[in-house]
């Protein structure tokens, strides 16, 4: 890689690394709700034991 070469890419990695006006966008602080699933039914579903000589791992 030549010297030319080498310059390039580190400006063009500057560039794309500088901060820019989008970075500086002040964006609302509006929290939206979250949206209720269609096959949400909203029960609590019961807990599950393995049996005894079962085992599960993540």
């Amino acid at each position: 890689m030549s010297d030319a070469e080498y310059d390039l890419l580190l400006e063009s990695i500057s560039d794309a690394v500088a901060e820019s006006t989008q970075d500086n966008v002040v964006r609302p602080a509006v929290v939206a709700t979250m949206r209720r699933a269609a096959n949400d039914n909203s029960v609590e579903w019961p807990l599950l034991p393995f049996p005894t000589d079962w085992y599960a791992s993540c």
